[in-house]
């Protein structure tokens, strides 16, 4: 262990220029220097760092780990006169939350459900004699609610999420007010009801977050919501409805330019024209579906969009297009890495097409199966009546 050197504890406006004589070294040589280096012992430091790591986990997520353990190294090397025990103990809970996060983007469920469990054991400590002394609740509930969705504990995401409308909406703590938080929290809510198969709330939710929310100050977490109104929309069959939103959506996504957003729209208008009878055109938007997630190398939205397609054909009694696409999607997932149990219903499904009986109820339910299946890798396949 490296020996701590008796440099001063620097302020926090020295915190970006620390972070900056950080970036110039490789990370291994960064850890070596915060754990030798007195100055790097910043509260502001650690909290910088936990930005940069929540900034990160969007678009690089093996970086956003390396900022959050570099964020607990720096809580870690904190002394008692550094910061009230209280504030530390809270400031290591506020990083060992953010380190959490970080592993749940990259889809390591198990360290960071680890990660939370050492952050709730310093925020409790710190929190029993002191409260929220540093405001970080909110953040940190947040960032657990995002983690017990990923986990499939929704009544857990959501008692956080609830609490989390509570604080920024009439908490205690003025400052913690915040209507456009609070539209956020509902956002989540709505997405963790959606991934629980219940549309219908999930649809109240987003209207109810909706005059909340700042398109400005958050323009990916409006689309988020409109997306997913209209989306839910589409599952629940008010197609009407949904043809009215399409517009907005599609400007929305056109404005902020995201290549996979406007796949996923034109899976919900091919999923409006289906419902409003428009077969030709829905066909045609779900056969450029399936080649443009293919081509990305998307197996399950490629699988899940020709489950669709085919059901469409197995309506119209297309019972050589039927086996064709059930013979094309078994063999794409048979060459991907995809659960057992995906692979389990689609071969079943192929196996109904070859006798002519794979109907368009039946193709529903496989997809439907692996929408829950996306979700909760537990369930198990044991056929379709």
């Amino acid at each position: 262990m490296a020996h701590l050197v008796s440099d001063p504890v620097e302020t926090g406006t020295e915190a970006p220029r620390l972070l900056a004589e950080l970036k110039r070294y490789r990370f291994q040589d960064q850890y070596h220097l915060v754990r030798s280096h007195r100055r790097f012992a910043s509260r502001e430091l650690c909290e910088l760092l936990c930005r940069e790591c929540a900034r990160l986990t969007a678009v690089d997520p093996d970086r956003a780990v390396e900022s959050a353990e570099l964020a607990v190294l720096v809580a870690d090397v904190l002394r008692a006169e550094d910061l009230s025990a209280a504030k530390l103990y809270q400031l290591r809970g506020y990083a060992w939350a953010h380190d959490g996060n970080a592993r749940r983007v990259l889809g390591d469920l198990r360290n960071a459900e680890e990660s939370f469990a050492i952050a709730e054991s310093w925020w409790d400590a710190g929190a029993l004699s002191a409260g929220d002394a540093l405001g970080y609740e909110p953040e940190i509930l947040d960032l657990k609610a995002s983690l017990r969705i990923a986990q499939r504990r929704f009544g857990e995401a959501f008692a956080a999420l609830d609490r989390l409308v509570v604080i920024h909406t009439g908490g205690s703590r003025p400052e913690h007010r915040d209507c456009h938080l609070a539209g956020r929290a509902l956002v989540l809510k709505a997405l963790g009801c959606g991934e629980m198969g219940d549309p219908d709330e999930a649809i109240r939710l987003l209207e109810e977050a909706a005059p909340l929310l700042d398109a400005q100050r958050d323009p990916r977490l409006f689309l988020c919501l409109r997306h997913n109104l209209l989306w839910n929309l589409t599952t629940i069959e008010a197609y009407a409805q949904a043809q009215r939103m399409q517009p907005q959506v599609a400007a929305l996504c056109q404005e902020l330019g995201n290549p996979l957003d406007l796949m996923r729209l034109r899976w919900a208008e091919a999923r409006i024209a289906a419902g409003l009878g428009h077969m030709a055109v829905a066909i045609e938007l779900f056969q450029t579906l399936r080649r443009d997630f293919a081509e990305r190398g998307i197996a399950y939205d490629t699988a899940l969009v020709t489950l669709e397609l085919t059901a469409l054909y197995a309506q119209a009694r297309a019972f050589a297009e039927v086996k064709r696409l059930s013979l094309e999607i078994a063999g794409v997932f048979q060459s991907q890495d995809v659960p057992r149990e995906a692979l389990a219903a689609l071969l079943f499904f192929q196996k109904a097409a070859e006798r002519e009986r794979a109907t368009a109820k039946l193709a529903r339910e496989i997809g439907a199966f692996l929408e829950k299946l996306r979700c909760d890798p537990e369930l198990r396949f044991e056929g379709l009546r």
